[in-house]
């Protein structure tokens, strides 16, 4: 089957989309282990609402580094499982790249990514209890405290995750089918 233009453009699409993807993995590790592993450039950089000390009063001097470990290895957690997902959307658009729009690759990559995506969203408002538990218990400035917070963002993001798995879904059945009509035809 020829090539078509609008065929073209969703390939070049796929391939831009790839490669970004592969960007922004090498870049999440970064992102999720910065704040705690430099707090100090974080403030420097202007971006101190992210460095751990700024909300618990006090300086940073109590953030030593295994407890600056300890806070990278909670936020562990979330993006392994981001680059689980962003793993399988790579394998989408590399599969529609090659023309390959509905293949079990591609069905399965999707897949992967909505699944990451919605443990991920079940997950965050537990890293955030987690997280602010273990800071406060670390921070000789402040008493321990518990906060739980499961916000609209938290709801949008758990309904954006059942949508793309209720996608997935819906695009592994159509697979299936078209499998077995193949195999009636």
């Amino acid at each position: 089957m020829p090539e078509t233009a609008h065929d073209s453009r969703i390939r070049g699409l796929s391939r831009f989309l790839s490669a970004a993807t592969l960007g922004l993995m090498a870049v999440m590790p970064l992102m999720a282990w910065g704040p705690w592993l430099w707090p100090g450039v974080f403030e420097m950089i202007g971006r101190s609402g992210q460095v751990p000390g700024n909300g618990f009063g006090g300086g940073l001097d109590w953030f030593v580094w295994p407890l600056r470990l300890g806070a990278a290895g909670i936020a562990t957690v979330a993006l392994l499982v981001a680059l689980y997902g962003l793993m399988g959307l790579r394998d989408l658009f590399r599969a529609c790249a090659e023309g390959r729009y509905f293949s079990a690759g591609a069905v399965s990559g999707f897949r992967q990514f909505a699944l990451a995506s919605l443990v991920n969203a079940i997950w965050a408002p537990f890293e955030h209890t987690l997280m602010g538990v273990y800071l406060s218990v670390s921070n000789p400035n402040v008493p321990n405290a518990l906060e739980i917070a499961l916000g609209s963002d938290h709801v949008r993001a758990i309904g954006l995750a059942l949508v793309f798995f209720l996608i997935a879904h819906i695009l592994a059945e159509g697979r299936r089918r078209h499998e077995e009509l193949e195999l009636i035809l």
